[in-house]
C-alpha cells in the first residue's frame, strides 16, 4: 500500500510541477505502541502491543497566485479512544486562488488546519510526541464524552478542541474567501459544503443534501489582527444552524470566541482565549447552553537547555435540558530540558476537576483525575525520531470510588522525508 501510495504521489506531484511550475513532496511514517501496561488493581503487566501508525504522503504545489496540496494517508488507531478509526484510509486538499494580493478564495478540506487561534493551548503544546504516543492525546477522552457536553474529558480535550480558542476549520469540507484590506489584518469567511458538519442528519436525505439557508447558517467568520512586534488578536464566530430554516429542530445560533497571543516579550509568549457558548430553547422548550470558556496559556523560550510550558482551562455556566452543566477545570505543565541537541526530556503533567452540580437525585460533588507522563526525545539520524517514556494516571475520584492508578510504557518512532 505505502509503495502504491508513493508511486501515485509522485505522479500527481510530476503533474502539479508541470502546472504550476513549483512543487514539493513529501511524507512521513508515525509508529506508536505501548510496550507494557497495568494498573494497581492488577497482579499481571500486560503487552499494550500497536497502537497507533500512519503513513502519510503529500504534495504541495503553486505559488503565490494559486496552488494547492493534496494528502493520502493510511494506517490504525487504538491510542485516542477511536479517533481515526482502526484501519483507516484518508485523503484530503484543497486549491487556492490569490488573483489580487486583498483577495484569495479556497475550496476542499486542510485537515493540518485553517485559521486555528490556539498559539500555545492547542495542538504544539505536546505536537508531535502525541502523535507518536509518548504523551497522552489530547484526543482522547478518559471515561467518554463530547466536546458539547463533556462528561469527564479531563487532559487537555476543552482546549485542544476549541472551547477557549476557535478551532479552525479542522476536517470541514468549505469553501473560504480571505480579504486582506490593510497590513496585518485578516478577515476570513468559512462556508461548508458538504455534509459533515453539526447537524447535517437533520436535513435533506441522508446529510446529503442540505437546505441552502441550513448549510448558510453553519457559516464561520473570523477577524485576525497582527499587531507587529507585540501580539496577535483574533476573534471568531461558529454558526449552529440557529439562524436557518430548520432553525427550530434545536440548533443554537452559534459560538463566540475572542483571543490574543503576546509575542513582544523576549524568550517567553502567552496567550489567552475566552469562548461563549449562546444559549436558546430547543424544541421541547428546554433551555440550552449559554456556558463560558475561559483559557490561558505560557511558554518560556529560553536561549538556554530549559523551556516550559503551561496551559489551563475552565469551563462554566450553560444548562443541559435544564439541568446545570458541570464546571471543568483543567491544568498542564511540560517542562523540557535540553540534555544535547539529539536528546530532550520532558515532564508532562496535569490535574482535573468537574464539579457536578446538585440535582434533584443528588447532591453536588467533585471528581479529580491526575496524570504524569515523562517521555524524551532522540533525534536518531536524519528525519528519524525516537520518543519513549512512562504514563501513570487516575481519574474520576471523588468520595466514594477510589479508582485504580494506570500506567504505560510507550514508545513509538516518527520518520520524516
Amino acid at each position: 500500500m505505502l509503495k502504491r501510495l508513493i508511486a501515485v504521489m509522485a505522479v500527481l506531484a510530476m503533474v502539479a510541477g508541470v502546472a504550476f511550475g513549483q512543487a514539493s513532496f513529501g511524507g512521513q511514517l508515525l509508529i506508536g505502541t505501548t510496550f507494557l501496561e497495568g494498573d494497581t488493581n492488577k497482579d499481571d503487566v500486560m503487552m499494550g502491543g500497536l497502537q497507533y501508525h500512519e503513513a502519510k504522503i503529500s504534495a504541495s504545489f503553486g505559488d503565490d497566485k494559486g496552488g494547492g496540496k493534496i494528502v493520502l494517508a493510511t494506517g490504525t488507531d487504538t491510542a485516542y479512544g477511536g479517533g481515526l478509526g482502526s484501519g483507516y484510509f484518508r485523503t484530503w486538499g484543497f486549491l487556492f486562488w490569490r488573483p489580487v494580493q486583498q483577495f484569495r478564495m479556497q475550496i476542499g478540506v486542510n485537515a493540518d488546519g485553517d485559521f486555528g487561534s490556539a498559539q500555545i493551548c492547542g495542538w504544539g503544546f505536546t505536537s508531535e510526541a502525541k502523535n507518536s504516543v509518548a504523551a497522552l492525546s489530547d484526543y482522547q477522552a478518559w471515561g467518554g464524552g463530547n466536546t458539547h457536553f463533556p462528561l469527564w474529558q479531563w487532559q487537555s480535550a476543552l482546549t485542544r478542541k476549541g472551547n477557549a480558542w476557535y478551532p479552525g476549520t479542522g476536517d470541514l469540507t468549505n469553501i473560504n474567501f480571505s480579504f486582506f484590506p490593510v497590513y496585518g489584518l485578516q478577515v476570513n469567511l468559512v462556508i461548508p459544503i458538504g455534509s459533515d458538519f453539526a447537524h447535517a442528519s437533520d436535513s435533506g436525505k441522508d446529510g446529503k443534501q442540505m437546505v441552502f439557508q441550513d448549510q448558510i447558517a453553519d457559516f464561520q467568520l473570523n477577524v485576525k489582527y497582527d499587531i507587529e512586534e507585540i501580539g496577535l488578536v483574533n476573534v471568531a464566530f461558529v454558526g449552529k444552524g440557529g439562524l436557518g430554516k430548520d432553525r427550530e429542530k434545536t440548533h443554537s445560533v452559534g459560538d463566540l470566541y475572542a483571543s490574543f497571543y503576546l509575542k513582544a516579550l523576549t524568550g517567553m509568549d502567552a496567550e489567552i482565549g475566552l469562548n461563549y457558548g449562546l444559549p436558546y430553547t430547543n424544541a421541547a422548550n428546554r433551555e440550552m447552553d449559554g456556558y463560558i470558556g475561559i483559557g490561558a496559556g505560557f511558554r518560556l523560550n529560553s536561549s538556554g537547555p530549559f523551556s516550559f510550558k503551561i496551559r489551563a482551562n475552565i469551563r462554566a455556566g450553560g444548562k443541559d435540558q435544564g439541568a446545570d452543566m458541570p464546571t471543568l477545570i483543567y491544568a498542564n505543565i511540560l517542562p523540557c530540558y535540553k540534555i544535547n541537541n539529539n536528546l530532550w526530556a520532558f515532564l508532562y503533567a496535569g490535574l482535573g476537576m468537574e464539579m457536578i452540580p446538585k440535582t434533584a437525585a443528588a447532591d453536588a460533588y467533585t471528581r479529580i483525575g491526575w496524570f504524569i507522563n515523562p517521555y524524551i526525545w532522540v533525534r536518531a539520524s536524519e528525519g528519524l525520531r525516537f520518543w519513549t517514556g512512562v504514563q501513570v494516571y487516575q481519574t474520576k475520584i471523588n468520595d466514594i470510588d477510589s479508582p485504580p492508578v494506570e500506567w504505560k510504557v510507550p514508545f513509538g518512532f516518527n520518520f520524516y522525508f
